[in-house]
């Protein structure tokens, strides 16, 4: 992997809403309706990413290569909706098709984990589309459990959905 990890910055927002929509287009094809995909928007991405930028509670890292391309990015912070007094959670995690399987995930994944670590969480979770097989094999590659399953409305659909989590995250802060 030729990428480095880093803290995300209002300059990067262009780029993270490309990462974000050419990511959702290509992993979400078949998931979620096309209709939903072909109306993904890179300005609104783009709004979307200056807030998380900007939010103190989440910690948001891209992934870029050495020519200063972002192919990458995660975020995370206290869980959304449960408990977040309780645990941390990996909000987003989209990758490039062409630096997936190359490590960049694992790394974000693990930069999350050191911050929400670092704020006092010790256990962390991610949903992600239960048919999304490859991000799956990833989060249990990871020693994600299986943990909650449920339903999301996306496009005026209900898409089924799951749970990983990690009880113990110090091992995810460790990885490289």
């Amino acid at each position: 992997m030729d990428v480095r990890i880093r803290a995300a910055e209002p300059r990067d927002a262009h780029a993270m809403a490309r990462v974000h929509v050419d990511s959702s287009r290509t992993a979400y094809a078949g998931i979620v309706s096309s209709e939903f995909l072909e109306d993904l928007s890179y300005r609104e991405a783009e709004l979307r990413c200056h807030s998380v930028i900007g939010n103190s509670t989440r910690k948001t890292f891209v992934a870029e290569t050495h020519a200063g391309e972002v192919v990458g990015l995660a975020g995370g912070g206290p869980e959304q909706e449960h408990d977040p007094t309780d645990r941390g959670e990996l909000f987003l995690i989209y990758v490039l098709a062409g630096y997936q399987r190359q490590g960049v995930g694992r790394c974000l994944v693990s930069a999350v984990a050191r911050e929400v670590q670092a704020d006092g969480f010790r256990s962390m979770l991610v949903w992600t589309f239960r048919d999304l097989h490859g991000a799956r094999r990833f989060y249990e590659s990871l020693g994600g459990e299986l943990v909650e399953s449920g339903t999301v409305a996306i496009g005026g659909r209900d898409v089924a959905e799951v749970c990983y989590g990690w009880r113990n995250i110090s091992d995810l802060s460790e990885l490289r």
